[in-house]
């Protein structure tokens, strides 16, 4: 008998372990598949990037600024001519791209813009006054026409445009 008590005495000891163990892992399961896949993961990386030769590590940026290239700056002017008693009213974009009114300019009209910007777009709208038949507008980039336009209307109105200068 008293084997069999301390059988039975033993064995509540034994379960209380397992339910301590299962009691961990049910709080714990996910914290350590979390941690598991992070791994599997970093490993995937680490394999890929050794498969395609990319063993350089991360470089900083100093020295690189060397290699550029000198860049000129554009010079754009806007143009626009017509007869020498009339005026106009131009709409223009600067080279920020802020729209720009000019009333009552005499013709012939000019304005150039100095811009350092990769890209910029040119854009200028004109209505000539009422003396004026005949209204023409260019757009010339570093002394190249890029655009051309003419008109002979009753006040006439006209645009020039290069998207991308």
């Amino acid at each position: 008998m008293r084997a069999s008590r301390r059988r039975r005495l033993s064995r509540p000891a034994k379960n209380e372990g397992r339910q301590r163990i299962l009691r961990i892992l049910r709080r714990a399961w996910m914290p350590l598949l979390l941690v598991v896949v992070i791994s599997l993961g970093a490993y995937a990386v680490v394999r890929i990037r050794d498969t395609f030769g990319t063993h350089g590590g991360v470089t900083s940026g100093e020295g690189a600024g060397d290699n550029t290239k000198p860049f000129h700056p554009k010079h754009i002017t806007y143009e626009i001519t017509g007869a020498p008693a009339g005026t106009v009213n131009a709409n223009y974009l600067d080279e920020n791209g802020q729209p720009h009114l000019v009333e009552s300019a005499p013709l012939p009209w000019s304005f150039t813009i100095v811009t350092t910007l990769p890209s910029m777009s040119a854009n200028i709208v004109a209505q000539a006054s009422e003396q004026v038949h005949a209204l023409r507008c260019r757009v010339i980039v570093d002394d190249q026409v890029r655009d051309d336009r003419n008109t002979n209307d009753y006040q006439p109105f006209i645009y020039c445009l290069v998207k991308s200068v």
